[in-house]
Parts: C-alpha cells; structure tokens; sequence
C-alpha cells in the first residue's frame, strides 16, 4: 500500500512538472510570436517571461532592399535596428534571382521526349506537388521553430543539460555513437572531438573537378586546400573512432586522379613542427586564430609558388601581430554540448597587424559595408560579452558564416582577385590573406543559394581555392 502511495505521488509529480513544462513552452512561444513580432513591443512582462533567453526579447529588424552585390543599396530601410558593430542581421539577398541556374540547351531528342507521354505526366506531377510545396515548407519550419522552443529555449534549459552531463561526468559515462549528429567524447584533459564516420568520397571529388574544369574552361587557376581537424594521424582515436583523416586521404587521391591541384596542410601543419592538438581550440572544432594566421601564409606561398603571385610572406609573420587575449572568455560548440559540468572555458586572441593597413569589408546579406584598419574585420558584438552558452566568439572573425564577403586591400591596387569556397574554418584565414592580395572574396555555399556557375561566368578572379574540412 506504501509503495502504491509513493507511486501514485511520483506520477502526479511528474505529470504537474510535464504540464508546467509544456505551459512554459506555450507562452514563451505565445508571447515571440504574438507580443514581440506581431505587435512589436518589449517590455518588463516580456522580459519576465524570457528572463534566461535575453535574444527571444529582440525586435525582428526589417529586410534591406535584395540588390547585386556589386551595386549599393538605393534606399535604406527606415530605421532597421542594429547591434553595437552598426550591423542588420536580417537583410535579404535573393541570390537565386541575381545569379540564377544557366539554362539548359535542349537537343532535338529532348525536345522529341518532351512530347511523350510519360514526361507530360510527370510534368503534371511536378506541377502538382509544386502547388503543396509552400505550405510544406511552413509546416516544417512550423516544426523546426517548436523543437528550438522545446528544447534550447525551455526555461532553465542550460541548468538541466548542466545537471545530466554532471551525472555523466560522475559516472564516467562516456558512450558517443560515431554516426550520431555532432557527438562528442573527451580525448584529453578538456580536449573534446567530434567523430567523423567512414565516408565515401568518389562525389565530393567529382564535385571538385567539375569546378576546376570550369575554372580552365573560364581562364581561372583552381586550387583545393584540405585543411586538418582535431584529430592527428598519431592519435589512437584516428581510424578507430575518428576517421576524419583517412576519408580527406580518400578525398586527396581522388583529386589527384583528377587532376585537381591540392594542397595539404595537415602536411604542412607537422613540416612547421607545430603542436597538432594545440593548434585548436579545446572545447571547439575549429582552430585557433593564431593557427589561421598560419594557414594565411601557407596558401599565399602556394600562391607564389604555383601562379606567380608576388605576395610578401613577411606580412604573416606572427611577430608583426599584437595580440588582444580574452582570458577564459571562450566555450566553443563542444563544450557547450558537454556544458561548463565537464568543460572548462578557454582563452580566444583577436591578432591585429602592428603596421598600417587599408582594408574594406561588405556583407550584402548583412549590410555592412566599411573601410579601416583591421579593426573592421571583426564583429565586436560577439566576443565583448561574456556569454558561455549565448554568444559564440568565434563568430567575431569575419561577421561570422555568410553567403558572400568582399575584402579589398586597398594598399594593394597591382594585388590580384580571388575567391574563396569555404565554410566557417576560413573565418579566421581570410582577413589575414587579404593582407597580401587585392581582393578576396568568400563565399559559403551552404548560405549563397544561386549559381555558382553563373557567378564565376559573371565575375573573374586569377584563383578560385576550395579551402575545407571534409
């Protein structure tokens, strides 16, 4: 009888705290989109019930004009609001309309297919679905936006992963599947990784030397660069766990067969005597600034040496760079997953030039559009709060992960144009390689969603170079 009493109390407890928990869920949710978006207003009741999700409380900012991102914006929008750097985060930039997908020539034996019958019935079929397509999209979206609410927006979220990775922490737990999204193990003292399964590669080269034929084909250099992770070769943990570097070897070989120029700084990372593992952050995936000012001068000398650039190597010399240090300011991605139970924050370095420079920076997607000293290549509203699990300050280099950057040195007129293909790694590589050349421009292709073909038709550069982690 005692033991059905605590029983029935317990499950009681339990369905009060699920009803609590999905009424918070409700009106945090309510309140974003009914209080704040619609009617656009903040106050101290809005601010009660998002009292530990600070970003939930901001006013949505007004879409800039879509334009091309070689023209200036005609008309500004009316007051849009910005952080501390002067910056719009939700201007719009249609790529797809400016640099659409080139059209297709049809043959006679298209135009022949064209009028069978099984191809107007699938044509039916396409139209068809098109008709439901917008409203899946909401519907998914729809979804996406109560999963964020349900989970990193819970009231007392950060609290709760805190308590269990603590449990986990005591019981040594440490279990991580290497096919599970973004999973991650601890290799050392506050070194945390993320897994890498066995892929195959035959595609992502292919990929590559598709787009170094168009690059010969449009009178442009083409260059891959194969950048390292977390994990070395020497590691145990590499081919048994982690098998980051035997899919980039995959990766390499084909490119080679290829055709395709490569460059691997994993190699060039070990020639240079440098400490593998400290060359990355710890509770991040991404390495470190004073590593990206390395990898700058490791691809400029490619530059020299493979198509005549005349880029001076002593402007990456790390002794010409003051260091601005943010002591234990830093909780990377993977130590936010394990939380501040098992991870302990580090240190970040924003590097500044000791000597003048004349720099400019434009985001389209983003609207900033400056000229200055290096100051200006980072976003200050990321890194000068301390925020372990709201800011990300590895966010600050280059404004962060965008469809399109322009970086012109305007010191180095005679300099030549190229474009960068890369993700978030290139972040803390691209201002400084601007240093050398005239102009570089990065594009994120998971962000930039027209065609890269049509903008490589429509803009030349003297190198297009695919810096990237698998």
């Amino acid at each position: 009888m005692k033991r059905t009493k605590i029983y029935d109390f317990t499950t009681r407890a339990l369905m009060v705290l699920l009803a609590v928990f999905m009424l918070a869920v409700s009106a945090r949710y309510a309140v974003r989109k009914i209080v704040v978006e619609g009617m656009g207003l903040q106050g101290r009741t809005v601010s009660l019930v998002m009292f530990d999700a600070p970003e939930l409380v901001e006013l949505p900012v007004e879409s800039a004009p879509e334009v091309k991102p070689e023209e200036p914006s005609e008309t500004p929008p009316s007051a849009p609001v910005r952080d501390r750097d002067g910056i719009v985060w939700s201007t719009k930039v249609d790529w797809q309309a400016l640099y659409p997908a080139p059209a297709d020539e049809d043959t006679a034996a298209d135009a022949e297919e064209k009028t069978g019958l099984a191809w107007q019935f699938a044509a039916f079929l396409e139209r068809f679905e098109g008709v439901f397509a917008p409203f899946e999209a909401k519907v998914s979206a729809f979804e996406e936006e109560l999963d964020l609410f349900a989970s990193d927006y819970a009231v007392g979220y950060d609290k709760m992963v805190e308590l269990a990775n603590a449990y986990d922490g005591l019981l040594g737990w440490e279990i991580a599947s290497v096919m599970g999204y973004n999973a991650v193990i601890e290799a050392g003292e506050n070194y945390f990784l993320t897994c890498v399964s066995p892929q195959g590669q035959y595609d992502r080269a292919q990929e590559s030397v598709d787009l170094a034929n168009l690059c010969r084909e449009l009178g442009m250099e083409h260059l891959f660069v194969e950048t390292p992770n977390k994990t070395c070769r020497a590691d145990a943990t590499s081919g048994v766990m982690d098998f980051y570097n035997q899919n980039a070897d995959r990766l390499l070989e084909a490119l080679a067969a290829g055709g395709v120029a490569t460059v691997d700084l994993r190699e060039n990372l070990h020639a240079a005597g440098m400490d593998h593992h400290a060359s990355f952050f710890e509770t991040d995936h991404h390495w470190k600034s004073e590593t990206g000012l390395w990898a700058a001068g490791e691809v400029a000398k490619e530059l020299n040496e493979r198509y005549g650039f005349q880029i001076d190597l002593s402007l990456f010399d790390p002794a010409r760079f003051e260091h601005e240090v943010y002591e234990d300011w830093f909780l990377g991605s993977q130590g936010k997953k394990v939380t501040l139970a098992r991870a302990v924050p580090e240190d970040i370095t924003l590097l500044y030039p000791a000597y003048d420079v004349d720099l400019g920076i434009r985001i389209p997607s983003m609207d900033v559009d400056k000229r200055g000293d290096f100051s200006i290549m980072y976003r200050y509203a990321a890194i000068d709060e301390c925020d372990y699990y709201n800011l990300n300050p590895y966010g600050a280099f280059l404004y962060g992960d965008n469809a399109l950057t322009h970086l012109v040195n305007y010191a180095n007129t005679e300099g030549r144009r190229i474009l960068v293909l890369g993700h978030s790694f290139d972040n803390s590589v691209l201002p400084f390689l601007a240093l050398g050349v005239a102009e570089v421009d990065s594009m994120d292709l998971r962000e930039f969603n027209g065609s890269l073909e049509t903008y490589l038709r429509e803009n030349h550069y003297d190198v297009v170079i695919e810096l990237y982690t698998i």
